[in-house]
């Protein structure tokens, strides 16, 4: 009957731990449970998260479920519909320094599930990415990152395969050249495949071998080679994934969406089962998300410290606060005056309330970008 019983809460936990992570997660949560390090402190920390979220609290006593850190924001490519090269003054340029690093998982690693080292540059040019993912292993976390692939030798291959990283993302946006390049302007279509076969090169020489999962945004250049791409992919042993193109990744809590759709139209893919968006949408037309997880479940910590509260905000003007100023705490942070206005803002709209054009204003006044997704819909997944 014990047995039973601690089997059924086991099952419940693990259940609840991955409605809150993204599915391509889900298959690695059992690692956390075979190695229990930290594991009370995180099923705790959620379990006091997802109370807190049902209470409609503003301010925290817990920690995020997971953790976007951006080990740095430099790129070595021109992404067409990518902000990172075209708004240089938008969001300063740098890496993220390692003691600032390891001071905050320090703080967070307990009681995340989830770090995913990447959000507006390429992981692969901060040279102690290796290192980051080993310190956050130490925390018994789930961990990942993206990577367009073009900057890898066999000795860095090595490191970050040796360092216990759960899942690689490769964004390779078309099976040739021409279409690949398209998008990915400044990348080469067959050094990115060089570099696939330098990672698998180690599968079976270390403990763990990463999942690795080729990306395909699918736009109006590559959308005849999705199953080209598939079998590519196959032949190399790993995941495909292939998804909508969305609009211009830096105006995407800026604009209605009727105004990016039609400023991206030329890139969107013109075939219905690829297409994430109705082409012909009205001008007050709003995004099918309904609210807002990121407040509660998810931050991102940017390669200086500077928090935002979800993966779209690019520019820095936007971010609430800083978590490597000298005294501040990440938890500081995940309840500062910015943070509890947006939680307010949430539940007003969400539940209709009277008070919701009073808390929009003070987030406009307060330059909280939150207030934007009241106005034309949330951040889709």
């Amino acid at each position: 009957m014990l047995l039973s019983l601690v089997s059924f809460v086991e099952t419940a936990v693990r259940r609840l731990i991955a409605s809150k992570l993204p599915p391509v997660t889900h298959s690695l949560l059992d690692a956390l449970f075979v190695n229990k390090r930290y594991l009370e402190r995180k099923v705790a920390n959620i379990a006091l998260n997802v109370l807190e979220a049902r209470l409609q609290r503003s301010s925290l006593l817990s920690y995020p479920i997971y953790l976007i850190i951006d080990p740095t924001n430099q790129c070595n490519l021109r992404c067409a519909l990518c902000p990172t090269w075209q708004d240089i003054e938008g969001r300063p340029k740098g890496k993220m320094a390692l003691d600032s690093y390891k001071r905050l998982l320090d703080e967070v690693g307990p009681y995340v599930f989830g770090v995913y080292l990447c959000n507006w540059g390429e992981p692969l040019l901060n040279p102690h990415l290796a290192e980051m993912i080993e310190y956050a292993k130490g925390y018994n976390t789930i961990v990942g990152f993206s990577t367009n692939l073009n900057r890898l030798d066999d000795a860095a291959a090595e490191r970050i395969v040796a360092s216990g990283v759960d899942l690689i993302v490769l964004s390779i946006d078309g099976a040739a050249q021409d279409s690949y390049g398209k998008y990915r302007i400044g990348g080469s279509f067959s050094t990115v495949m060089t570099n696939i076969e330098r990672l698998i090169a180690y599968r079976g020489r270390f403990k763990t071998f990463p999942q690795l999962i080729w990306q395909f945004l699918v736009n109006r250049y590559n959308e005849n080679e999705v199953e080209e791409a598939r079998q590519i992919a196959q032949r190399y042993g790993i995941a495909f994934s292939p998804s909508p193109l969305r609009t211009h990744m830096g105006k995407e809590l800026l604009m209605p969406l009727h105004t990016r759709v039609k400023q991206d139209t030329t890139w969107l893919p013109e075939g219905k089962t690829y297409r994430r968006y109705d082409y012909e949408v009205a001008p007050d037309t709003r995004t099918r998300q309904r609210s807002c997880k990121w407040l509660w479940d998810a931050s991102v910590v940017n390669w200086d410290g500077s928090v935002a509260p979800c993966c779209g905000v690019y520019e820095k003007s936007w971010d609430f606060d800083n978590c490597f100023a000298p005294g501040v705490s990440f938890h500081r942070v995940w309840n500062s005056p910015q943070y509890r206005h947006a939680r307010r803002l949430v539940q007003a709209y969400v539940k209709g309330a009277p008070s919701l054009a009073v808390l929009h204003k003070r987030c406009q006044d307060a330059g909280v970008i939150c207030a934007n997704c009241v106005r034309y819909g949330f951040l889709e997944d």
